[in-house]
C-alpha cells in the first residue's frame, strides 16, 4: 500500500482527520508543527497596519471570553462519536518548529511518500513541495472566494451561506490558490451555529471527501480543476466590527427562516 505523510497543527480537528485517513491508508508519520503565534503577529502588522491587528486581537480576547466557552457543548455534540485523540503512540509523530525545516526535507528524502496530506501548517516552501508528487490540503473556506482563515464566517458575513464549505485542493506556493480536487458545502444553522462551530462542521464535512481526494491522488484518477465563477479574495481574522455583521447576518437568517411559507 502507498504510504501517506500527514503535516498539521495540534488540535481537534486535525486529530480527527488524521484519525480518519488512518482507518484507511498507510499513514507513515505525522509531522506536527509549532504554532508562531507572534511570527503571524508580525506579518498581520506589515500586511494590514496596526489598527486592523489591534482589531483583530480585541476580537481574539471576546472569542476566548464569550464566544468559545458558548459554543463548548455545541461542539462536543458535533464531535460525539468522532475520534479526536491525538495519534501519539498510535502512528510514528514528530513535532517540529516549521515544516520547511531541513529536518522535514530529511524526513521526505528518506521516506519519500506517494502524496502528503495538509491541515493548518504554515505556507510550505517550494523546495518542500518538490521533495513529494502530491501535497493535498484541506481548508475550510470555499476557493477562490475565500482563501486565507474562516471561510465560513466570511461567506455568511457577506451574505452568502450557500458559500459555506470546504475545498480539498492541490498546494502550491500561494495561499489556497492551488487547483481544487473537490468542494462540500455545509448548511448553517443560525439558531446553534457560531464563529467556532463553523469550522467543526466544515471539517466533519470534508472527511470523506479528503479521503476521497486521497485516493483518487493515489490511484492517478484527480482531476484537479479551477472554478472562474467566483472572485479571489484572502481573508484575515475578524474585527469586533464585522463580527457584529456576522452577528446581524445570522439574526437576518433566522427571521427569515420563522417566515410563514405562502399559500
Amino acid at each position: 500500500m502507498s504510504e501517506i505523510m500527514i503535516m498539521a497543527s495540534r488540535g481537534e480537528t486535525s486529530y480527527l482527520l488524521i484519525n480518519h485517513l488512518a482507518e484507511r491508508f498507510d499513514v507513515s508519520v505525522v509531522v506536527f508543527e509549532a504554532a508562531h503565534q507572534a511570527k503571524m503577529l508580525r506579518h498581520r502588522l506589515r500586511r494590514l497596519g496596526a489598527g486592523a491587528v489591534a482589531g483583530q486581537l480585541a476580537f481574539l480576547g471576546y472569542d476566548r471570553l464569550v464566544i468559545a466557552p458558548r459554543s463548548r457543548a455545541r461542539i462536543a455534540a458535533l464531535l460525539d462519536g468522532h475520534d479526536v485523540r491525538p495519534p501519539d503512540g498510535r502512528l510514528d509523530v514528530l513535532d517540529v518548529d516549521s515544516v520547511n525545516s531541513e529536518e522535514v526535507a530529511r524526513l521526505l528524502a528518506a521516506r519519500p511518500p506517494a502524496a502528503v496530506v495538509v491541515s493548518g501548517t504554515g505556507i510550505i516552501a517550494k523546495r518542500i513541495l518538490d521533495r513529494a508528487p502530491a501535497f493535498v490540503n484541506i481548508h475550510v473556506g470555499v476557493t477562490p472566494r475565500y482563501r486565507g482563515v474562516h471561510g465560513g464566517f466570511w461567506a455568511v458575513y457577506e451574505g452568502r451561506p450557500e458559500l459555506v464549505g470546504t475545498t480539498i485542493h492541490l498546494l502550491d506556493p500561494g495561499v489556497d490558490t492551488g487547483e481544487i480536487i473537490e468542494q462540500r458545502a455545509v448548511a448553517v444553522d443560525p439558531f446553534t451555529d457560531t464563529y467556532r462551530t463553523l469550522p467543526v462542521k466544515q471539517y466533519l464535512g470534508a472527511l470523506d471527501a479528503m479521503a476521497d481526494a486521497v485516493r483518487a491522488v493515489l490511484d492517478d484518477r484527480a482531476r484537479p480543476y479551477r472554478r472562474t465563477d467566483l472572485e479571489s479574495r484572502q481573508w484575515y481574522s475578524p474585527t469586533p466590527r464585522q463580527y457584529l455583521a456576522f452577528r446581524r447576518e445570522m439574526n437576518r437568517m433566522r427571521r427569515s427562516s420563522r417566515q410563514p411559507v405562502p399559500r
